[in-house]
This record gives C-alpha cells, sequence and structure tokens, in this order.
C-alpha cells in the first residue's frame, strides 16, 4: 500500500499528468496466470506479488513486489490514459511500464539500488533472448488474434523494449524525457497512440532524430557485436555485426548505436566500421583503458581485442560494480556464441571473488553456473567444479556467517543468498553442518527462518539430510502456508530432493489442484527437471500429460513459457533428440510455432559448445583449483 500511494504522487508529478480516477484498488487473487494485470483502478496480481510479510521477507523479494506494483501502476497512464493503436504497438503499453517500474522504485526507495537488478534481470533477459536467430523484432506486424499471445515476449517486449527506452533516457536526460512526456499525454489522452506518435512528442524536446535510432532497434530482431581492434596500422577501429548464439543467418543488419564511450568517440557509431585514430595517441590522451557501452545501458555487447582487453583487466579492480558486470556480461555471451573459449574464463573469475558488490557477485556466479553444463554429475570434473566454487565462495561465507546480524549493509544481506548456494553446490562440510543445526533448532517453526537464508537451510535438509517423510511434511506446510514467499522457498527445496519415492509423489502432485495451483505449475515442474535426480520423472511427466496441460493452461500465454523452461535446463544430444521429437509435430500450433524452433536452436547451440569447450573448460577448471 505504501508503495502503491507513493507511485502513483511520483508518476502525477513525473508524468505532470494527474491520475484521473477517483481510487486506485489493488486486488490479490488466489489462482492467476498472469502476474499482474493493470485494470483501469482496480490492479489485479498473484498473491506472491502483492502480499508480503514486513517482518519477515527477503530484500529481493520486497524489491520484485515493489517493481510489479509500480509496473502496474505505471499502465494506468501508458496503456489505459493513452492507449496503443494495435498489437504491433505493444511494446509502447509494456516496454514503457517496464522502464518506469525501476524509474520510480529508484525515486522512492533509493537505497535499494533498484537499477542494479534491472541489469541483472532485465538486460541478462534480453541479451540472452536476443541472440537466438529467429528472435522477434519488438515492434512485429500482427495479422491474426492467434499471433496476439505470442507477442508477447517477456525477454523481447519487456526486457529488451524497456532497455531501448533506457537508451532513449540516457540520450535525452530526464527533464527533455518529462517534457516530451507531457506533450504526449496532452495530445493522447482517452486515445490511441502509436510508436511514431511517442517519438513525435518527444522529438519536441531535443535535437536528436530519436525515431530514426529507435526504428533500427524496434523493427530489427537481435543485437550486434562491437569489435573494437588495432589494426595494422595502429588504428583503433569499430565495427558492428549481429550477434548470434548458436547457428546464425547473418542478414547485414545494421544498428545506430549509443557507444557510450569513455573515450572522444562518435555518439551514434551509425556505420560498419568507423576508424577512430592511433591508438596509441588516444590511450595517451585519456590516460586509462578505453571501453565502450559505459554503464551497460546500450543494447550491444563489445569484443576487445587481446590489447585492448589486456589493458582493461590490468586495471580491474578500479573498475565500477556495474562496469565489472558488464566485463563478466559480455565475455560469457562471446564464449556463448563461440567468439571466444569458455576456458579463458575461468581464470579470471577468481579476481571478483571478493567483491563487496552484489551486482558483481551476481555476475560471478551467474558466469560460474554456465560451467555446470560441461560436467556430468557425480563425475570427477564435477568434483573439481565444486572445489572451484568453494574456493570463491568460502572466504565470503567466513565473513558473513549463516545468520543474519543486525545493522548488516543491503549489500552483505544481498550477498549471503549467492554464497551461500555456490557453498552447498560446493558441499561445503561447514555449510552442510552449519545450515543442519539451524533447521533442527527451528523445526517447529520453519516460517520464522529468516527469509534470506531459509530457502538455503530448506534446501540442505532435503538434500543431506531428507527423505520422504521429510518431503510429505513440507508439502503439508506448502499448503498450510498464506505467505507466497515462504511457498517459493518449500518449492525450491522439495524439488531438490534426491529421493524416488517423493519424487513419484511430487509428480503425483502436479495435477491436484488442492496442492499446486495451475499458476504455480511451471515452478514446480522446472525445479524438479533441473534436479538430476528428479529430470526423468518431470519429463516424462510433460509428454505424457501434455493433453492435460493445454486443457488447464493451453490458451494462456504461460503454456508456451513449458517449453521454454525446458529449453533452460536441456543440454544433451539425447536430451535434444527427445525435445525434438516430442515438439517438432506440434510445430504448426500458433502460440507455440516460434517457441519451439528458437528452442531447438538452443538447445542444438549448447550441445555444440559442450561438444567443442568440454575438454578445456574442464582443464582450466582443474587447473584454477591447483
Amino acid at each position: 500500500m505504501d508503495i502503491a500511494k507513493r507511485a502513483i504522487e511520483f508518476y502525477e508529478e513525473f508524468y505532470q499528468t494527474k491520475y484521473p480516477l477517483p481510487q486506485s484498488l489493488q486486488l490479490a487473487l488466489p489462482d492467476f496466470s498472469a502476474g499482474a494485470m493493470e485494470n483501469w483502478g482496480l490492479v489485479t496480481y498473484r498473491e506472491a506479488y502483492l502480499l508480503l510479510d514486513p517482518d519477515n521477507t527477503s530484500l529481493e523479494m520486497k524489491k520484485l513486489v515493489a517493481t510489479v506494483i509500480t509496473h502496474e501502476l505505471a499502465h494506468q497512464w501508458f496503456g489505459d490514459l493513452v492507449t496503443m493503436k494495435w498489437w504491433d504497438n505493444l511494446w509502447l503499453n509494456e516496454s514503457f511500464a517496464n522502464m518506469m517500474e525501476y524509474l520510480s522504485v529508484d525515486a522512492l526507495e533509493p537505497d535499494w539500488h533498484i537499477w542494479e537488478m534491472f541489469q541483472t534481470s532485465e538486460a541478462a533477459a534480453a541479451l540472452s533472448r536476443d541472440a537466438t536467430d529467429g528472435v522477434q523484432p519488438i515492434q512485429m506486424e500482427i495479422n491474426d488474434p492467434a499471433d496476439i499471445d505470442s507477442v508477447f515476449d517477456g525477454a523481447i517486449v519487456y526486457a529488451k523494449g524497456s532497455r531501448m527506452l533506457v537508451m532513449v533516457r540516457s540520450l535525452l536526460g530526464d527533464d527533455a524525457l518529462r517534457k516530451g512526456l507531457k506533450y504526449y499525454f496532452d495530445h493522447h489522452k482517452f486515445g490511441n497512440a502509436t510508436g511514431d506518435d511517442l517519438w513525435d512528442a518527444l522529438s519536441t524536446a531535443t535535437d536528436l532524430d530519436i525515431g530514426k535510432i529507435m526504428h533500427s532497434w524496434l523493427k530489427q530482431p537481435g543485437y550486434p557485436v562491437v569489435n573494437a581492434f588495432i589494426d595494422e596500422d595502429g588504428h583503433l577501429k569499430l565495427t558492428q555485426k549481429q550477434f548470434f548464439v548458436g547457428e546464425g543467418e547473418d542478414k547485414g543488419r545494421q544498428w545506430q548505436i549509443p557507444l557510450n564511450a569513455n573515450f572522444d568517440a562518435p555518439k551514434i557509431m551509425s556505420e560498419k566500421e568507423l576508424d577512430l585514430g592511433n591508438y596509441k595517441v588516444i590511450r595517451e590522451e585519456v590516460g586509462h583503458p578505453l571501453r565502450l557501452n559505459i554503464g551497460n545501458n546500450s543494447h550491444f555487447i563489445v569484443k576487445y581485442d587481446k590489447t585492448l582487453l589486456d589493458d582493461i583487466l590490468s586495471e580491474v579492480d578500479e573498475l565500477e560494480p556495474i562496469d565489472k558486470l558488464q566485463l563478466l556480461q559480455d565475455l560469457r555471451l562471446l564464449a556463448e556464441g563461440k567468439q571466444i573459449s569458455y576456458a579463458s574464463i575461468v581464470p579470471l573469475l577468481t579476481k571478483f571473488a571478493d567483491s563487496k558488490s552484489s551486482l558483481v557477485i551476481n555476475a560471478l556466479y551467474t558466469t560460474a553456473a554456465k560451467l555446470r553444463q560441461f560436467v556430468e554429475p557425480d563425475s570427477a570434473a564435477e568434483k573439481n567444479l565444486k572445489k572451484l566454487y568453494d574456493l570463491l565462495s568460502k572466504d565470503q561465507v567466513a565473513r558473513l556467517g549463516w545468520k543474519v546480524k543486525a545493522g548488516e549493509s543491503d549489500e552483505d544481506i544481498q550477498i549471503r543468498p549467492y554464497e551461500l548456494s555456490a557453498s552447498l553446490y560446493a558441499e561445503n562440510v561447514d555449510s552442510i553442518k552449519a545450515a543442519h543445526q539451524i533447521f533442527t533448532e527451528n523445526e517447529d517453526n520453519l516460517e520464522a527462518l529468516n527469509a534470506d537464508i531459509r530457502p538455503y537451510v530448506l534446501i540442505n535438509e532435503v538434500k543431506n539430510f531428507g527423505n520422504a517423510e521429510l518431503v510429505d511434511k513440507l508439502i503439508k506446510e506448502y499448503q498450510r502456508t498464506a505467505d507466497p514467499s515462504y511457498k517459493v522457498d518449500l518449492r525450491s527445496a522439495v524439488t531438490s530432493t534426491k529421493d524416488l519415492a517423493a519424487i513419484k509423489a511430487i509428480v503425483g502432485d502436479f495435477e491436484n489442484a488442492d496442492v499446486v495451483k495451475p499458476q504455480d505449475l511451471r515452478g514446480w515442474y522446472r525445479g524438479l527437471l533441473a534436479n538430476h535426480y528428479g529430470q526423468q520423472a518431470a519429463w516424462d511427466w510433460i509428454r505424457e500429460d501434455w493433453d492435460w496441460l493445454d486443457k488447464t493452461v493451453g490458451g494462456d500465454m504461460e503454456f508456451a513459457t513449458f517449453i521454454t523452461a525446458t529449453t533452460g535446463v536441456f543440454h544433451t544430444p539425447e536430451r535434444l533428440k527427445e525435445f525434438k521429437e516430442f515438439f517438432e509435430p506440434k510445430i504448426n500450433v500458433p502460440l507455440l510455432s516460434r517457441e519451439i524452433k528458437m528452442d531447438i536452436k538452443v538447445i542444438e547451440g549448447k550441445v555444440n559448445l559442450i561438444e567443442d569447450e568440454k575438454d578445456a573448460v574442464n582443464s582450466a577448471v582443474a587447473k584454477a583449483i591447483d
């Protein structure tokens, strides 16, 4: 309620346009397929995105709930007061609300550093999804009602679209943005608008041709990698080319790229190639390593040649947290796209392990998690990887401990979950023991466990000390509690079981709405699928009971995400073959068609990457722990 009230007041002032209704009601629904819905004056939410325990909710969950509320309230202007003319301009609603949710929470709760969450969630999702050939552009033609649901691609229309608007904001500045938005609302309120109407409105406040810049991003799928290199004449050159993870057809696309360089370079790169002059002269003049996309606000990645990258790495400790995140992010994507070797990233990980920034720690473990695809469960290579995880996490776990302390910084509160999770994956004996002791001390009131450590205590207990009886007890607890955050923790723990009898019982509850509501089913399915011991049972269930799933959630945007969730886990030739056998016959279902085609490419890309890189990566890990 506090966030909702202050958000409406913030938007009235920022948009310089009054909220035109006498009330704004926020309503939680017990089973709701969308995350939330911006009905004018009566916003509806899943319980998990509105209800929380004010005394025991993790900071991450508070941030998430706040951004959902501010997203829906941003829609009261962008979507309700002014509505898109047709579905091809869906981004005009969703991309803008997605950016504004962060802009408003940042104003309401500046200590939360909410833009860091934007970087680790929206930016990461957009870069990952948008690198697959066949992805939709932000703005696409809609000629059939069946196409409408398929256009609601969260990583594109929401995440990538909001990244585009963050780019626009950084080009314009807030004063010009607000002036342009006031013009837009004044001219279009209680009516319909197109993207070009927005660009025309913003152009009243700037000399930049915003429409021209944005059309190259909205109407084309994908994004560029900018190659920065020193040629044989000693000149610093930049080239742009579409970036792909997996197979991709290069169609010669070009973008208007805001370079955001930390040296003298054009504001916008519209050419395929730029010659910026003598590198040594430029480097001497600026006195620091040369970098592009400062702040990570533009939708491209950078591939530096060895000279430029070594220069950056030589002063890596001087970089801001966002710059360290961007460095790891770009290297990780380049490795996914087979433009560099994953093995070359492994030695860099220890450079970031002692960071006091949750942003950097997030980037570190996002990268480390990718290494898991190169090892077989319980193999010698996995044992080495677990030792690397222990090396990365043990000092931080020792520094922070398992119990939250009074007066801790928000950064430490947010770093702890990453480190505890890594330590448990590493099978660190002290962590397993500490978590077990906390569970034992709080067994009669698990809900009261501190929410920041609760999921890891529960997961540890189920994995290392659990049996079917404990799983059954936690499922009953899941049914009993009304706290949505606690439910998520219980689900994470239950689906991580190694007990085959428990796994069978969990799958048996998938279609029992008294235990698992249809809105929550994908989380249960994915949790069990990602568990080596439960994967076969979950995969068998979805194939055998697909018709039931279709009847239950088939008319909904949620339906295709079961395929995406499967793709996120699968990475072996055997699973690729099974995936194709099952989903290819469904390729003509309008809601599923694009997802199936893209996801086959995604899994194929992972299979090929692992085949090419496995030995080198595992050797690099073995070397890192020596």
